[in-house]
């Protein structure tokens, strides 16, 4: 609130008076004050449908998912000029050969905001690369072992955050051969739940997620995923006293 006052000099009977006039008023707060145009962001998701940042194998389908509000049209180019898409989200389908980056422009469009940004023409920009690596090595048919998903986490239930313990996802001799060195190794999760003496071998991997089918100690699909390079969250099912519970594991990366 500001105090504007003014003095006026006043003749009364000979005599000069000073009189002070004050006003109050409130300046109007400015809607644009602060405001910055948020950046544009889309996603590259790998089956079963989480997010990688710039990765992922090849002979997969991979979603790219756009922003929704306040845009309303999206203008997608995928590699080559001649591979485009016009609406907010898509799925491709990569073959077992196609290897290496892929650029990835989206053009989105909006309301321009020209009241707080005169020069907004409602356009946003945003050019990513995707690279694709191969989803079986060339020597045996098993996934790359350099996924970042492969390691051993340490952490928590949500509903138990205190009580630590620590699952383990790898590659390991092939469940049902496991003493024919020519047999690819199987992909594994381990101690999900906590406490389960076998481990999970029903798994599909991706390079920073895992798919688990039900089997020996989980009820129902799960889903685990990094939420950065060293920090994992699964989601399974167990069953309960009365009905199945759904768990998440949330975890950081020992090793």
């Amino acid at each position: 609130m500001l105090n504007s006052c003014v003095k006026l000099l006043l003749v009364s009977g000979g005599c000069l008076l000073a009189v002070s006039s004050c006003r109050h008023h409130d300046n109007p707060p400015n809607p644009c004050q602060g405001m910055q145009l948020k950046p544009l962001t889309f996603q590259f998701l790998e089956y079963p449908g989480t997010p990688t940042p710039d990765t992922t194998y090849n002979n997969q389908v991979v979603t790219f998912a756009g922003p929704g509000a306040p845009y309303t049209a999206w203008d997608w180019q995928v590699g080559s000029s001649l591979n485009t898409r016009n609406v907010q989200q898509f799925s491709l389908s990569f073959d077992d050969v196609t290897t290496g980056p892929i650029r990835v422009r989206l053009i989105a469009h909006r309301p321009p905001n020209t009241a707080c940004f005169p020069h907004d023409d409602g356009v946003d920009t945003l050019t990513k690369v995707l690279t694709l690596v191969p989803f079986k090595d060339s020597r045996a048919p098993i996934r790359d072992p350099r996924a970042p998903i492969y390691g051993k986490f340490q952490g928590a239930t949500t509903d138990a955050p205190r009580d630590t313990f620590t699952v383990r996802i790898y590659q390991g001799a092939n469940y049902f051969y496991p003493k024919d060195p020519t047999a690819p190794p199987s992909d594994y999760i381990s101690n999900i739940p906590k406490g389960c003496t076998r481990a999970n071998f029903s798994n599909y991997l991706a390079w920073r997620s895992i798919h688990m089918n039900p089997n020996f100690c989980t009820d129902d699909d799960g889903v685990g995923y990094l939420t950065s390079r060293d920090s994992i969250r699964i989601s399974y099912f167990v069953q309960g006293s009365t009905a199945r519970v759904n768990k998440f594991f949330l975890g950081k990366r020992i090793r």
